[in-house]
């Protein structure tokens, strides 16, 4: 991960996901774009009646300086000039006007905030962030505004035992080592319902065969309440990153149980969640 880019809407819940990118950068080697969106005819409220090209250039020039602030206010001048390159678009849809500079600047990772006590509304519910998960073909962190910033040591993904698990592990041994962290795979099911001691053996040896990293440790739960339960784990292992993957199940029971537990979990946690989408990982 060589391209990060962070978006931001000035507001207090973008504070802690700029101060994730900044570590990002830094432990990763990364080039970090500094992104605001903003949406012309919603921010100018000028009465000067200005030809259209004008306005834009006066609005461009106004947004680039809230952006400047907002960095100097967040990180020091040296980062500023030296380690950061501020950007400004256009766009009245903040997802697109995001995945427009994705697309562009070749970008690895998106780096947004969410609000800590709506993470479920922010993330499901026409948000920016909710777009951005469901149709970015590149990783999104969500960092919620009640993260306690910190580096990042241990790493929880939450697994399936699918294949495009084992697709985004890969992807994610980039992000972790720099960092030395340790991957912890986690899969949480019901007894009753198969032989999950298999199918973590069967994981164990697809995942060897691809994925090159000695820091990854395997645990498998039994529970009934297997969202309950994950949140436990995450507590005991005192996890500082939470992986997990967005699925477009066929089997609409696996889909549904997905969805209400990566809900749940988004909702309860003060920590970043980084997202995969399974249909934007490349297949051998």
């Amino acid at each position: 991960m060589k391209t990060l880019l962070y978006a931001t809407d000035f507001s207090d819940n973008s504070v802690p996901a700029f101060q994730y990118a900044l570590i990002l950068r830094e432990q990763l080697k990364a080039k970090l774009y500094v992104l605001h969106v903003f949406d012309m005819k919603a921010t100018f409220i000028s009465t000067v009646s200005l030809a259209y090209a004008k306005r834009e250039e006066v609005m461009l020039k106004e947004q680039a300086e809230k952006l400047r602030a907002f960095c100097k206010k967040y990180a020091n001048t040296k980062e500023i000039e030296e380690d950061m390159i501020l950007q400004v678009h256009e766009n009245s849809i903040p997802s697109a006007g995001i995945l427009e500079k994705v697309e562009s600047l070749n970008a690895d990772l998106i780096i947004i905030g969410t609000k800590g006590s709506s993470v479920l509304q922010d993330l499901f519910i026409g948000s920016t962030a909710s777009a951005l998960i469901g149709n970015s073909y590149i990783p999104v962190m969500a960092v919620p505004v009640t993260a306690k910033v910190r580096s990042i040591r241990e790493i929880i993904y939450a697994t399936a035992f699918e294949e495009a698990d084992i697709l985004a592990v890969r992807k994610l041994v980039s992000l972790a080592q720099p960092f030395e962290a340790r991957i912890r795979l986690v899969h949480v099911t019901n007894k009753k319902e198969y032989a999950g001691e298999d199918q973590m053996e069967w994981f164990k040896e697809m995942l060897g065969n691809k994925v090159e990293y000695g820091n990854i440790q395997f645990d498998l739960r039994f529970s009934e309440d297997i969202t309950g339960s994950l949140l436990a784990y995450i507590r005991e292992t005192n996890g500082d990153l939470i992986v997990m993957l967005e699925r477009e199940s066929a089997n609409m029971i696996q889909r549904l149980w997905h969805v209400d537990t990566v809900k749940k979990v988004k909702m309860q946690l003060e920590r970043p969640l980084l997202s995969f989408h399974k249909k934007n990982l490349p297949l051998d």
